[in-house]
C-alpha cells in the first residue's frame, strides 16, 4: 500500500522535525563549505610525495597513515596508495607509515622527492597501532593492559559486502555474541559481551560514534499486539561505508572511564576522515537478492485425521508453489553510494551519501534508507585541531506480521489440511473455505495492514584538541544524538461486499490506526586534560583528569483511532473513535569525574591506575556517589634485552597484560521512586492509586572484572595470537520483584538482588600461511567460552521463576528449567498414557502428577539460553595480486532454544505426527505432547550450529582498463551470505528469537535468516 505517513509528525512534533531539518541543513552546509574551501594549498616550498606498497604483492595500499616525525603533519594514502606533503621544510624528513595489519615502516626522504616508495610487510600483531577507546586520548596498543577488539571496517568492506553494523561485528570480535531476532529486512539482533550479567535490565553494550554516546536500542518497532515484531536495531542506522574502524571494550576492566552504564561493554564507532590532497571520489553500486532458502523442505509438514479416519498431510509451501502462488519472493537489494575526501594541510574533509533499498522474502517487508555524512577536520596550527562529525539518516521500514501477530509464517507453520476448501463448507469455521490450509488466514489478509517505522536521526559532535604546551593536551567533545521515531500499525476500512478478506477482518473491518511517536535525545559533554612529563630519563608519566556529563531523554506519545467512515481515510483524526494510549517522558542524567595516572618505563613497561566517581539520576535517594577503580599493567617483554636472550627465535613480539576494573549499570529511570497512578474518584473527583512502592536504596549494578592475557607475534609475524582470561562478577544485580498485594502497591519494584559470575577465555589467531607475489593465503580463527553462574539471590538460596526460565543459584541466569518425563506407559488399544514418571533432578524419578492430576514433579535444568562458546573461521586467498576469495564460518554452541513452533503444533493445533501415530514414538514424549501444555521439555532443543556465513570473490580491474573510465581504481565483488547451516536443531533457525526481553531464546513463526547474493562495483576517481 503506497502512501506516506510522514505528515503524522505535524502538530506536537513540529519542533522535533524542525530540529532534524536544521541538523540536516547543518550537514549539507558543512558539505558545501568544505568543497568550496578545500582546495589544495599552492606550493610555497618543497614537496614530498610517493606511494605505499604491499611488500609481497607490490600492490598499492590505500588508507595507510603517513606521518612526518617531529610534527603534527600526517596524510592518508589514496586509492592508488599515493600521498603528498606540501611546503616541507628542511633538507630531509623522516616518514613513519602505519597501517592495521602491517609492520610500521620508516623511511628518510629528501625535500622535493616525488617518487618515495615505502614497502610494508604484513604483520599479525601491531603493538604501535593507535587505539582511541578506553583512554582519555588515543594511545598505542602496547600501553593498554586490557583486551580491545578492533574491526578494520575499511578492509572488511573491501572484501565483503555487508548490509549492517551487526554483520560487521559478528564473528570478528571474540567474546561478542550477536543473535538475530528474525530474517526480516531491517531487523536487528541481541548483543551480549562476555555473557549475560543482569537479571532484569538490558544487556546491551554502550555505543559511541566519534566520541558521542548514541541510542543503542535493539528491539524497537511496533508492539501493538503480543509477540509482535519489535525487532529493529538502532545500531544498524549507521552506514558501514562511512565507518573506518570499530573498537570494542569487553568489560569493566576496560570500561571504567565510561562509568555507570558501561559494565556491559562499549562499542566505539570511528567514522572516516579526510586527508591532504585533491578531491578523491569513490562510487559504489550494488545489486542483489534475498531469499528464504528451500521453504518447501524446511517449513513443517502438518497432518490431520479426517472424520473417516484417513490421514491427510499438507506441505503448504509446496502446495502454494505448485499452484503458482509461492509464499516467498526473491527480494531485491540495491544500493548507490558516493563519497569524496581530500583537503589541505589545514582543512580535511570526508563527505558521504548512501541510498539503500532492500526487500525481504515476505511481500510486504522492505527497508529504504538514505544516509549522509559530513566530517571536517580543521588544523589552524600545529597545536590545535578541531574535528566536526555530522551524520543524518532517514529511513522507512515495513515489517511483516510474525510471532503471535499472525502473518505468512504463522499461517504456514501452523497450517492444517482441515482448512483446505475440500475439507470444509465454504464460509464455515471462520472463513475456512478461503483459508487454503493456512492457520487463521491466508497471507493476503496480513498484506491488508501495515507495520511501519519511520526514522529521522542526526548524530553530531565537535572535538577539539589543544596543546598549549608540549607537555599538556586538552580535549573536549560536545555532541548530540537525536532520533525521531514513528511507529505505526494501520489497516483501512474493508468493504465486505467486495473483499473476501472480510471473513478474517471481523473486529477491525471498519479500519484502525495505532501510532506511537518517540523522540530520543542523547547529549554528551566530555572534557579531559593530560599532562605528560619525564620523571626520569627512562620513566614517563601521563596524568589525565576528566569530567563527563551524559543526558538521555525519551519523549513518547501514542494515539489510536478506530472506525473509518469510508475507504481511503488514513489519519487518526478521521477515525470515529480516538484515544491517547500514552503520553510520557523518561529522563536519565549521569555526572562523572575521573583521574588516571599512567607510568611508562622505557616505552615497554606500563602501569595505569584510575578512579572514577559517578552520580546518576536513577539512583535511590540514599545512594549519593558510586566509585569505580581501575588498574592495569602492560609489558612488552620481547623488547627487554635480557628477555630477548631467552625467548625462542620464533617469538618476535610478546606483550603481557593484566587488568582489574569496575564499572556499573544504572537502574531504569524513575525505578527508585514511589509512584502513583491517576484515577477518577467518586463524583468524578481526581484521585491517585498506589503503583510502585519505590526503593530509596536502589543503586547501580556493579561489575568487577579481572582479566589477564598476552599478544604475541610469531615466526617473523606470520602468526599473531591474542589470548585473554576474564573473571567478571556482577554485584547488586537488579531484579524486578513483585510486591505483596496487601501492601497496596500493585506494580513490581526493582531491587539489588544478587550476584552473577561470568568467566571464560577468548582467543584470536591470525596466520599468514603463504605470502608470494602471485599467491597469498591468510586464516583467522576466533573463539570464546563463557561460564555464567548466579552466585547469590537476595542473600539466600532463592530461585526466581519467570515462565520456563529461572534465576537459580549455581546456574546461568535465565536458564531453562522444566519438568522432564523420562518414562511412561502407552496402551495402544485404548490410546492412553499412564504411569508418567519425571526426573527428580538427583538421578531418580518421581511421579509427574499427584492424585488430583496436578504436575508436582520438580523442574530441572535443561540448558542455557545463551551460547557458552562462539567462534569463527575466516580465510582469504589472493591469486595474481588481483583476485581474492574470502569466506567465514560462524559457530555457536552450548545453548538451547524454546521451539514454540513445535509446542503449538503438537499441543495446541495437533498437527504433529505424534498426534497421528503416537505408537511410533517414545511414550515419554507422547506423555508430554498430551499434557495440555504443562510438560514441555521436549520443545527445549539444542541450538548449536555452524553456519557458512559468507563467501565473496573480489577482482581488482587492471589500471589500464580502469583508466578507460578515467578511474584510478576499480573492483568487482560477488558475495553470498547464509549459504548452509550445520545443526541438529529441529526448528526453522537456530539463531532466531524474540528480541523483546532480550535474554530468552524463544522462536515462534519467525522468518529464518535469509540467504543473499550481491554484486558490487567500486570505482575510485
Amino acid at each position: 500500500m503506497a502512501r506516506s505517513v510522514h505528515n503524522a509528525w505535524r502538530g506536537p512534533a513540529v519542533g522535533r522535525r524542525g530540529l532534524l531539518r536544521g541538523a540536516l541543513g547543518l550537514t549539507l552546509a558543512l558539505a558545501v563549505l568544505t568543497l568550496a574551501g578545500a582546495r589544495p594549498l599552492a606550493a610555497q616550498g618543497q614537496s614530498v610525495s610517493g606511494m605505499v606498497l604491499n611488500g609481497a604483492t607490490l600492490r598499492p595500499l590505500s588508507g595507510a597513515q603517513v606521518l612526518i616525525e617531529g610534527t603534527q603533519r600526517g596524510a592518508l594514502t589514496d586509492a592508488n596508495g599515493r600521498f603528498v606533503f606540501q611546503n616541507v621544510t628542511g633538507a630531509t624528513v623522516e616518514l613513519r607509515v602505519i597501517m592495521i595489519g602491517y609492520r610500521e615502516a620508516r623511511v628518510t626522504a629528501r625535500a622535493g622527492d616525488t617518487a618515495v616508495r615505502v614497502a610494508m610487510t604484513e604483520s599479525a600483531i601491531a603493538l604501535d597501532e593507535i587505539v582511541v577507546t578506553g583512554q582519555p586520548g588515543g594511545t598505542q596498543r602496547r600501553a593498554i593492559g586490557n583486551a580491545i577488539a578492533k574491526v578494520d571496517v575499511t578492509n572488511v568492506m573491501a572484501n565483503s559486502q555487508l548490509k549492517s553494523m551487526q554483520e560487521l561485528i559478528n564473528g570478528r570480535a571474540p567474546g561478542v555474541v550477536i543473535m538475530p531476532g528474525t530474517g526480516m529486512v531491517g531487523s536487528g539482533s541481541v548483543i551480549r559481551v562476555r555473557g549475560n550479567s543482569t537479571f532484569s535490565l538490558t544487556g546491551e553494550p554502550l555505543i559511541y560514534v566519534d566520541g558521542v554516546r548514541v541510542n543503542n536500542e535493539q528491539g524497537s518497532g511496533i508492539n501493538a499486539q503480543a509477540f509482535s515484531s519489535g525487532v529493529i536495531s538502532r545500531l544498524n542506522d549507521f552506514n558501514p561505508n562511512d565507518v573506518e574502524s570499530i573498537e570494542i571494550l569487553k568489560g569493566p576492566a576496560a570500561a571504567t572511564l565510561y562509568g555507570t552504564e558501561a559494565s556491559r561493554g562499549v562499542i566505539n564507532i570511528i567514522t572516516k576522515k579526510g586527508a591532504p590532497g585533491g578531491a578523491r571520489y569513490s562510487l559504489t553500486l550494488k545489486q542483489g537478492s534475498n531469499w528464504f532458502s528451500n521453504p518447501e523442505g524446511r517449513l513443517p509438514v502438518n497432518y490431520w485425521k479426517d472424520p473417516s479416519g484417513k490421514v491427510q498431510e499438507l506441505n503448504i509451501a509446496q502446495r502454494e508453489k505448485d499452484l503458482g502462488r509461492p509464499l516467498f519472493r526473491n527480494g531485491a537489494q540495491q544500493a548507490f553510494g558516493l563519497n569524496v575526501q581530500g583537503g589541505t594541510e589545514g582543512l580535511r574533509y570526508y563527505l558521504g551519501f548512501d541510498l539503500d533499498k532492500g526487500e525481504g522474502a515476505e511481500r510486504n517487508n522492505f527497508r529504504d534508507q538514505v544516509s549522509t555524512r559530513a566530517n571536517l577536520q580543521i588544523l589552524p596550527n600545529k597545536d590545535l585541531d578541531i574535528s566536526v562529525s555530522t551524520g543524518y539518516v532517514t529511513s522507512r521500514t515495513q515489517l511483516s506480521c510474525e510471532g503471535g501477530c499472525g502473518g505468512t509464517m504463522w499461517g504456514a507453520v501452523f497450517s492444517s489440511p482441515q482448512f483446505l476448501g475440500e475439507n470444509c463448507a465454504v464460509g464455515a469455521a471462520y472463513g475456512c473455505g478461503f483459508r487454503r490450509g493456512f492457520q487463521s488466514a491466508p497471507p493476503e489478509r496480513y498484506y491488508a495492514f501495515e507495520m511501519l517505522q519511520d526514522i529521522d536521526r542526526f548524530t553530531g559532535s565537535v572535538t577539539a584538541n589543544w596543546r598549549p604546551f608540549s607537555w599538556m593536551t586538552h580535549r573536549v567533545t560536545v555532541g548530540t544524538d537525536l532520533t525521531a521515531e514513528q511507529n505505526e500499525e494501520f489497516q483501512g476500512r474493508v468493504d465486505p461486499a467486495r473483499d473476501t478478506l472480510a471473513f478474517f477482518i471481523v473486529t477491525t473491518a471498519l479500519g484502525y490506526k495505532y501510532q506511537t511517536r518517540r523522540t530520543h535525545y542523547n547529549n554528551t559533554f566530555d572534557y579531559a586534560a593530560t599532562i605528560n612529563r619525564d620523571i626520569l630519563a627512562n620513566l614517563n608519566s601521563a596524568t589525565a583528569l576528566g569530567v563527563q556529563y551524559y543526558q538521555q531523554r525519551i519523549e513518547f506519545i501514542g494515539v489510536q483511532g478506530n472506525d473509518f467512515a469510508a475507504p481511503g481515510l488514513e489519519t487518526v483524526g478521521a477515525a470515529a473513535r480516538k484515544t491517547y494510549t500514552s503520553d510520557d517522558y523518561l529522563d536519565n542524567n549521569t555526572l562523572g569525574f575521573y583521574a588516571q595516572e599512567q607510568l611508562s618505563w622505557n616505552d615497554r613497561l606500563f602501569f595505569t591506575a584510575a578512579m572514577r566517581v559517578d552520580n546518576n539520576s536513577a539512583f535511590g535517594e540514599e545512594i549519593k556517589w558510586a566509585l569505580y577503580p581501575k588498574a592495569s599493567v602492560s609489558w612488552v617483554l620481547n623488547e627487554e634485552p635480557k628477555a630477548r636472550e631467552i625467548l625462542p627465535d620464533v617469538v618476535n613480539a610478546l606483550k603481557l597484560r593484566l587488568a582489574y576494573g569496575q564499572s556499573g549499570q544504572q537502574p531504569l529511570s524513575f525505578s527508585a521512586l514511589r509512584t502513583y497512578t491517576a484515577i477518577t474518584g467518586p463524583n468524578n473527583t481526581p484521585g491517585v492509586s498506589p503503583n510502585s512502592v519505590g526503593n530509596p536504596d536502589l543503586g547501580p549494578e556493579r561489575g568487577h572484572e579481572f582479566e589477564a592475557g598476552f599478544d604475541a607475534g610469531l615466526m617473523d609475524d606470520k602468526l599473531g595470537l591474542e589470548f585473554t582470561f576474564y573473571n567478571k562478577k556482577t554485584t547488586d544485580a537488579i531484579l524486578l520483584k513483585p510486591n505483596a498485594p496487601s501492601g497496596g502497591f500493585t506494580a513490581s519494584s526493582y531491587v539489588n538482588a544478587g550476584e552473577i559470575l561470568n568467566r571464560g577465555f577468548e582467543a584470536l589467531l591470525k596466520a599468514q600461511l603463504v605470502e608470494r607475489p602471485n599467491l597469498s593465503w591468510d586464516v583467522t580463527l576466533t573463539g570464546a567460552t563463557n561460564h555464567s553462574e548466579v552466585l547469590k539471590l537476595a542473600g539466600t538460596d532463592t530461585t526466581i521463576i519467570s515462565g520456563s526460565t529461572q534465576h537459580r543459584i549455581g546456574y546461568a541466569p535465565r536458564s531453562w528449567f522444566r519438568e522432564r518425563v523420562v518414562s511412561a506407559t502407552y496402551d495402544q488399544a485404548t490410546n492412553t498414557i499412564s504411569n508418567a514418571m519425571c526426573d527428580n533432578g538427583s538421578g531418580g524419578t518421581v511421579p509427574c502428577y499427584n492424585a488430583a492430576g496436578v504436575v508436582t514433579a520438580p523442574r530441572i535444568f535443561l540448558g542455557r539460553t545463551t551460547p557458552s562458546f562462539e567462534g569463527s573461521i575466516s580465510t582469504g586467498l589472493r591469486l595474481w595480486s588481483r583476485l581474492r576469495l574470502n569466506s567465514m564460518l560462524d559457530i555457536k554452541t552450548g545453548y538451547k532454544k524454546y521451539n514454540n513452533n513445535l509446542r503449538a503444533r503438537c499441543q495446541i493445533f495437533a498437527t504433529c505426527l505424534e498426534n497421528i501415530y503416537p505408537e511410533r514414538y517414545d511414550p515419554a514424549r507422547i506423555a508430554e505432547v498430551r499434557s495440555n501444555g504443562t510438560l514441555v521439555s521436549f520443545v527445549v532443543n539444542d541450538a548449536s550450529f555452524a553456519r557458512l556465513r559468507e563467501v565473496s570473490l573480489s577482482y581488482e580491474v587492471p589500471d589500464k582498463y580502469a583508466s578507460y573510465f578515467r578511474a584510478k581504481r576499480a573492483s568487482v565483488n560477488v558475495a553470498a551470505r547464509n549459504l548452509y547451516t550445520w545443526t541438529s536443531y529441529p526448528g526453522l533457525d537456530p539463531e532466531n528469537q524474540f528480541l523483546e526481553g532480550g535474554n530468552v531464546g524463544l522462536e515462534q513463526s519467525n522468518l529464518p535468516q535469509l540467504s543473499s547474493f550481491v554484486v558490487t562495483f567500486n570505482v575510485s576517481f
